[in-house]
């Protein structure tokens, strides 16, 4: 399109547009405007200068210059002086809006050939357009649906905080890591993480029960709150705290009977936070004194193993109470004494220690706090035991045995290669009455000579509770259950015997967040 026909006036237009918008105009789109006064001449030979759609519109230049040797020599032959102006003239063009005829320098015409700066502006024209953003259409979206997702994008936001950071009310107390130190699954983290959120925003709106969580490596758990101990010769007094904690029990039954044969003179020690929910007592069944301690907790990780020394050794032990006091466990009792012999599986903080499953049952107990069983000869084969810890989330896992009740089901034993089952000796074993809570009881030797058990004996009482699943640990002097500083049962012999591993329970809520 050759610059005569161009349509000022659309710039014009367009440059108005630009200017109401407060936008300044490009500084070298200005000189565009005198263009419009000098004429074009166009060269039929050089297509570059002549647009044929426009021209045929506009009336043909008077002349056509046509390529002339006469007026080439006149060029040669003008002064210094004329050759120094032809020279300057492109500097001047852009001003003056002069074009160059055909036959001059090309080299220094080419700049000036097509409207660059018209192109220029024409691209800018295309995005400016910019009514829509104008529009505000964002602002249309209903504010409960913005406040929706704000909390939406607050608690991904804390997911992916406390997925670095590990949880989102941390546990006090040191800590050792392990080299596999395989923490809750996601989904049960982000579960915690969104419901703590929802439990912060929510504020005192509605009530939501914050769900705090124990880190599997630790070796020292939250302090529990001295003020959340007691004790008391009324059972009433158990039935009011029963009442406390029903938003923990869930709906759940509580195996304490009020109208149990007590021992006299024997205290009813309890613990109760929002996390953990202990009552022990002494009761004589079949004669024998048989001590309980029932633990209703809020999470899994609250169900956990401690090993002397922190370390897999056999060369460690100490007394059960020591390592109870240690890592600041609610109630604990003994476990399996794995430094005492070496058969079952043995696993701990998810490793597996020992693989030797051929003549003893052994117990796992998993991240979501559940106790599962494999029998003597199961798991042998390569790999088995890790499959199976992998598939089933298991953190421990302890081996004497035998099983003493499966799936609610009374279990009888005929014979063991350990524990001496059919002579009476002092018994440990812990059970499962529902999920998370559970049933700790050993039967001992007392100083009136009240008998002990034989396994299936002590399997029986601890049906006798309606439990759903329980598991023999060591017995003799190791039987004991740890609550308030020391044994709460009496041990044989009247003193401890030192031990090498405990499973106990402790509070998850942080000693910095106590009310």
């Amino acid at each position: 399109m050759s610059k005569d026909s161009f349509d000022y006036s659309e710039l014009d237009a367009i440059l108005a547009e630009f200017r109401g918008d407060d936008t300044p105009a490009p500084a070298e789109k200005k000189p565009a405007a005198p263009m419009r006064e000098e004429p074009v001449y166009t060269e039929p030979e050089e297509p570059d200068y002549v647009e044929t759609a426009e021209t045929e519109q506009e009336p043909a230049p008077e002349a056509t210059v046509l390529f002339d040797l006469s007026a080439l020599d006149t060029r040669f032959a003008q002064t210094s002086r004329e050759l120094a102006e032809e020279e300057e003239a492109p500097a001047e063009e852009p001003q003056t809006g002069k074009k160059r005829r055909f036959g001059q320098n090309t080299k220094t015409e080419k700049p000036a050939k097509a409207p660059k700066p018209e192109k220029k502006l024409k691209a800018e024209k295309e995005p400016k357009p910019s009514r829509p953003p104008r529009e505000y259409k964002k602002r249309r979206i209903p504010w409960a649906l913005r406040a929706l997702l704000s909390l939406l994008f607050l608690a991904m936001t804390l997911a992916i905080l406390c997925w670095v950071l590990l949880y989102l009310h941390p546990a006090s107390g040191s800590a050792a890591f392990s080299g596999t130190d395989t923490k809750l699954r996601l989904s049960d983290k982000l579960d915690v993480y969104v419901n703590n959120a929802a439990a912060d925003a929510m504020g005192d709106l509605a009530y939501i029960r914050k769900i705090y969580t124990l880190q599997e490596s630790l070796t020292v758990a939250p302090a529990p709150d001295p003020n959340g101990f007691g004790t008391t010769y009324d059972p009433a007094d158990i039935e009011a705290l029963i009442q406390r904690a029903s938003i923990l029990l869930d709906g759940q039954k509580m195996t304490f009977d009020p109208s149990a044969d007590f021992v006299p003179d024997e205290p009813i020690r309890y613990y109760f936070d929002d996390t953990i929910f202990v009552v022990a007592w002494k009761e004589y069944i079949e004669q024998r004194c048989c001590t309980f301690a029932e633990v209703k907790v809020a999470h899994g990780s609250q169900l956990r193993r401690k090993l002397a020394d922190d370390s897999y050794s056999s060369s460690v032990q100490l007394y059960a109470s020591d390592m109870a006091n240690a890592s600041n466990a609610v109630v604990a009792m003994n476990g399996d004494f794995y430094a005492f012999r070496d058969l079952g599986i043995t696993a701990y903080q998810r490793k597996l220690y020992r693989n030797n499953p051929a003549q003893v049952d052994s117990c796992f107990f998993t991240a979501s706090g559940d106790m599962l069983f494999s029998r003597a000869g199961e798991l042998m084969g390569e790999g088995e035991a890790e499959r199976f810890m992998q598939d089933n989330d298991v953190v421990f896992a302890v081996a004497f045995g035998p099983v003493l009740v499966d799936n609610g089901e009374l279990q009888y034993c005929a014979a063991y290669p350990i524990g001496e089952i059919n002579t009476e000796y002092s018994r440990s074993c812990i059970a499962m009455t529902d999920e998370l809570h559970y049933l700790l009881m050993t039967i001992n030797h007392t100083p009136d000579a009240r008998p002990r058990a034989t396994v299936n004996e002590l399997a029986r009482i601890i049906y006798s509770k309606n439990v759903w699943k329980a598991y023999t640990l060591d017995g003799g002097q190791t039987a004991e259950i740890i609550m308030m500083g020391g044994p709460i049962n009496h041990v044989d012999f009247g003193f401890e015997r030192a031990v090498s591993d405990i499973i106990y329970f402790a509070t998850a809520i942080p000693e910095e967040v106590r009310p």
